[in-house]
């Protein structure tokens, strides 16, 4: 009775009925969302909570932890309870169609300005509603398109003249550090002020951060970036009128700056002074003003919103991709000077680039150029957390993948550039290469990058970024030489928007630029790409002075005469390389009793030459294992095979010094030659004892073949670390070698080639087209001709020596190889000799600093 008349009612314990309705409503919402998306896998906690991917982006390096989630849970992952990542490339058709239907989700509404009066501004990136899209974007369209933005070009080259003279005038002759990162920042906002405005913001001109733009936009991003994974706290705390009453909204600093700039210009246009300043041309803010003049139907705010995206978006996300196309070129040096050497190439090819810089039309179908703008890119997009769209109300399959009505899935544009089946197995690292193949594969990974976006809501100004990048990165390549000062100084930021910092650089004029003398009597042509198959695997070499010295009589190697070279005396390297605990020699040298070879042999070097020899290279091996006292030497027991480059006196030693578990590796035809040797046959050049108990391996290289540059090899390890060349020419089976001594990191991959006696005098190979001689050594002709040919007397197939080393120039020309011949003394007293490696020869600046040091054997002929 009590309960109908309401008196129990009020007795009971009403909050914690509430508090249990609460709960369970909670509760049933939370397994609703679960169980619609719990066929997709993820990491536990956001199946249920937003909280997750909030704090991966307040770690700064969410897109690091997102490509770590789809590494582990695959191509489709479940970010949030109805938040989907997709990792896969292909899909992209599907998600961000050219179709309407896909609206973006309430994670742009939070990147929108704010102000308490005009609430939050829509902009063409940023709005979900498809019709308002439509119509702010329609009339600005052309603006952007490629034809349009061509005339802009001036703008970009006058902006470019100013940051060359700040460089050339704060860091050339000071040598002062300085980041170079800030620069290119400010060299992108100051292009988009001139484009927008017709002037300047006068970053450049000032070298910092004028009224602190830039740290403002940074603020507003990190503000706006965790709010992006909650939209709903941002309507509360964000885009709030009544909080907005005690402080700053997000984006109201720069819609201030947005602001005046537009003040300005009507106060400019009411007072009969335009914009152009005498120019045919129009800026940016003109032409907005003029279309919403001629369509009145456009929301009143358009012309802010236009500029406002001009001045965060037009500026920053080409800064970023620019600091990342440079700091992998300054990282990866071998690629700038590939870059470089394309220029120079074309710049000949045409008479000579425009001035000051090249035009747009002269660069923009370089293909190596365009390799390296396409990876930067790629490497790094600006902006960094999936880019959200809501799937339409019947729902979407994706993959194998079904999708209900309304679930919030997007593509993380790091995470799909980084896809390992699309773009290489070495994704993560920089290889502009991967844009060097075929058309068709190329545009399948061109439609496949999401830097610009995808579909109808695709990046307006990506031909603007474009012209900037091309413009840009040629004529700083051109100008300087950047000097990287430490790799491990750049940081890189992710809050939505990317920002990276400490490209820390001094900077000198380039040798060959227009403020230094051409050290050429003429240009080099850039070499052919060497194709090397690519490898993460390295040997260690150590180059051996076999101790065994030869007097070389010109007329038997090389043609023709050169007055004054009566002949040189030479030493023998042999090469210790190394692939963990496997060593193996590439050539013995001399043997030191070098009257025990074969009679035949024995006359031979009595009749053509002068021999000393000290040591066999069992010895050099043993006895500096025995000087050393620390681990790892390596001792003549610890060869698992002895290399033939081929089979003359000079390079055969003495094999029955080390262990019949020793193999001996020869060339092609080379076992057929050579054995049965002597004394079984009196005329034999080679002694029976050489194999005596011990496997020989010929080498065939039509088994497993492998191109490298442009020589048949064979792949050693079986990792692309160590290659033997085909090189014939000289004799029987002539091999050379290739050894990869670095990879990635500051120098990139780098080889020492051993050159054997593919030449036996660097004279041979130098000067080419690819290395003229230098303007310093005074030599009358052709500054790409070489000294020698090589002699038909010790060279008895000479059309094959002469293709042979024609090959080697070309790998003489790539500024990542390191050519070693086997008698090339000019060298000896400037490189690191065995017990020490010659890996960090390109560290040590080895190629340049040694390259035309053998000139000193003709000075009479070139009066040195």
């Amino acid at each position: 009775m009590d309960f109908i008349n309401g008196q129990r009612l009020l007795g009971l314990p009403i909050a914690p009925l509430l508090a249990g309705l609460v709960a369970s409503g909670l509760v049933l919402h939370v397994f609703r969302n679960w169980s619609r998306l719990r066929h997709v896998p993820g990491p536990f906690w956001s199946k249920f909570t937003n909280i997750p991917r909030v704090l991966w982006v307040t770690t700064g390096r969410s897109h690091e932890i997102h490509y770590a989630i789809h590494e582990r849970y695959g191509e489709t992952v479940r970010f949030a309870p109805n938040m989907i990542s997709l990792g896969n490339p292909a899909w992209i058709p599907q998600l961000y169609p050219i179709r309407p239907g896909f609206p973006k989700s309430d994670f742009y509404r939070t990147l929108m300005p704010y102000t308490r009066n005009g609430g939050a501004l829509p902009a063409v990136f940023n709005t979900r509603d498809e019709e308002l899209h439509k119509k702010i974007k329609s009339p600005i369209a052309p603006l952007f398109s490629l034809s349009n933005t061509l005339p802009l070009e001036v703008f970009v080259d006058q902006t470019l003249a100013i940051m060359i003279e700040q460089i050339d005038k704060r860091f050339v002759d000071s040598q002062i550090v300085f980041d170079l990162s800030d620069w290119l920042q400010y060299f992108a906002f100051d292009v988009m002020g001139t484009l927008t405005f017709s002037k300047r913001y006068g970053f450049l001109e000032q070298g910092r951060d004028v009224n602190n733009m830039l740290s403002t936009i940074w603020n507003y991003m990190k503000r706006a970036s965790p709010m992006t994974q909650i939209p709903w706290f941002d309507e509360i705390w964000n885009k709030n009128a009544f909080i907005a009453t005690f402080r700053k909204p997000s984006g109201f600093t720069i819609l201030g700056l947005v602001a005046k700039y537009i003040a300005d210009r009507k106060q400019a246009r009411v007072s009969g002074k335009g914009a152009d300043h005498g120019r045919g041309d129009r800026d940016m803010l003109s032409q907005f003003f003029e279309l919403t003049a001629k369509s009145p139907q456009l929301p009143q705010w358009c012309v802010t919103a236009w500029t406002f995206s001009n001045v965060i978006a037009g500026s920053d996300s080409t800064a970023i991709i620019m600091k990342t196309v440079w700091f992998n070129l300054l990282a990866y040096p071998e690629t700038l000077s590939r870059l470089r050497e394309e220029l120079l190439q074309a710049d000949r090819d045409l008479g000579g680039f425009s001035k000051p810089f090249p035009a747009w039309k002269e660069v923009c179908d370089l293909p190596y150029l365009d390799a390296v703008i396409h990876e930067g890119l790629r490497m790094h997009p600006p902006f960094c957390l999936p880019l959200e769209r809501v799937v339409p109300k019947d729902g979407l399959t994706i993959g194998n993948t079904f999708f209900p009505g309304g679930t919030v899935v997007g593509m993380s544009p790091y995470v799909v550039n980084q896809h390992r089946p699309t773009f290489g197995e070495d994704a993560a690292i920089w290889n502009p290469d991967r844009w060097m193949v075929s058309k068709e594969l190329k545009a399948k990974r061109e439609s496949s990058i999401m830097t610009f976006g995808a579909g109808r809501r695709i990046c307006l100004g990506r031909h603007v970024a474009m012209l900037e990048l091309k413009k840009l990165v040629p004529a700083l390549a051109l100008k300087y030489q950047f000097a990287l000062v430490d790799a491990q100084r750049y940081k890189v930021e992710n809050r939505w928007f990317f920002r990276q910092y400490g490209i820390d650089v001094t900077v000198k004029h380039r040798a060959g630029s227009e403020t230094e003398q051409i050290p050429f009597l003429t240009r080099p042509k850039t070499p052919p790409h060497l194709n090397i198959p690519s490898s993460t695997a390295i040997v260690t070499v150590r180059v051996i002075d076999s101790t065994a010295s030869l007097f070389l009589d010109p007329p038997l190697f090389w043609q023709p005469s050169i007055q004054g070279f009566e002949g040189v005396h030479v030493p023998t390297y042999c090469f210790l390389v190394s692939s963990g605990e496997r060593h193996v020699l590439f050539d013995l040298g001399v043997r030191r009793d070098w009257n025990n070879y074969a009679p035949k042999t024995a006359d031979l070097i009595r009749r053509t030459t002068q021999c000393h020899v000290d040591k066999n290279i069992s010895e050099i091996l043993d006895e500096q294992a025995d000087a050393s006292h620390s681990n790892g030497q390596v001792r003549s027991n610890n060869i698992e095979a002895i290399i033939w480059s081929h089979h003359h006196f000079d390079h055969i030693g003495d094999p029955s010094t080390f262990p019949a578990s020793t193999t001996l590796v020869v060339g092609p035809g080379v076992s057929q030659d050579c054995w049965p040797g002597y004394p079984t046959r009196s005329d034999a050049m080679v002694l029976d004892e050489d194999i005596k108990g011990r496997e020989v391996r010929e080498i065939n290289f039509g088994v497993r073949p492998v191109k490298v540059g442009p020589f048949d090899a064979f792949d050693y390890f079986e990792d692309g670390s160590f290659y033997l060349l085909d090189s014939p020419g000289h004799s029987v089976g002539h091999m050379t070698a290739l050894a990869r001594v670095t990879t990635g990191g500051l120098d990139g991959d780098s080889f020492v080639f051993m050159g054997a006696d593919a030449c036996h005098h660097p004279g041979v190979l130098r000067p080419s087209e690819y290395l003229p001689i230098p303007a310093r050594i005074n030599r009358n002709g052709d500054a790409t001709k070489s000294f020698f040919d090589v002699s038909p007397v010790l060279f008895p197939d000479l059309a094959a020596a002469r293709e042979t080393v024609r090959k080697i120039k070309e790998l003489d020309g790539a500024d990542n190889v390191l050519v070693i011949l086997a008698h090339d003394g000019s060298i000896k007293n400037h490189i690191n000799l065995f017990p020490k490696s010659i890996n960090n020869w390109r560290a040590k600046g080895l190629r340049s600093s040694t390259r035309w040091l053998f000139c000193a054997d003709f000075s009479a002929a070139l009066m040195l």
